[in-house]
């Protein structure tokens, strides 16, 4: 028999693992979202990480980067590959996790080094002072016909 303190200690070594950023499930959501971005056609690479707010809200962040020299080339290329990252949280995650995922650092960057942040792509934010920490994937579900 196992008493209320061992399956609580199992509980909060379970969920500091999640926390942390170790669990299996992140490693493979960032990989997932990697490729789904990569497979859009003018991104030369991607590198996300998965981190924890000061909040602990849960954050994927990093940078797309462009093949575009042109801001409105990138602007358009930058959208698909957040459209591609976006889906895939709304298809892997809970619905809860996936809505407040927070995808907001995210930036692309054009291949002459300029930097290009989700607020350029018209995120839902309903906040009268919008920020980029605030963004979540649940920002762009109606722009990509999520819901």
């Amino acid at each position: 028999m196992v008493g209320r303190r061992g399956l609580l200690g199992g509980a909060v070594a379970a969920a500091a693992a999640m926390l942390s950023g170790c669990g299996t499930g992140r490693k493979q959501l960032v990989a997932a979202a990697e490729e789904a971005a990569e497979s859009v056609e003018g991104v030369s690479g991607v590198e996300l990480e998965t981190d924890d707010g000061a909040n602990f809200e849960q954050l994927l962040r990093g940078t797309v980067s462009l093949e575009a020299e042109d801001r409105s080339a990138g602007l358009t290329v930058f959208d698909e590959a957040m459209r591609g990252i976006v889906t895939l949280i709304h298809q892997e995650l809970s619905e809860a996790d996936a809505k407040s995922l927070r995808v907001g650092w995210i930036t692309g960057v054009l291949a002459g080094g300029e930097e290009l942040t989700p607020m350029e792509l018209g995120p839902d934010m309903p906040a009268a002072n919008p920020r980029r920490d605030r963004i979540t994937a649940e920002s762009f579900y109606s722009k990509y016909g999520l819901e």
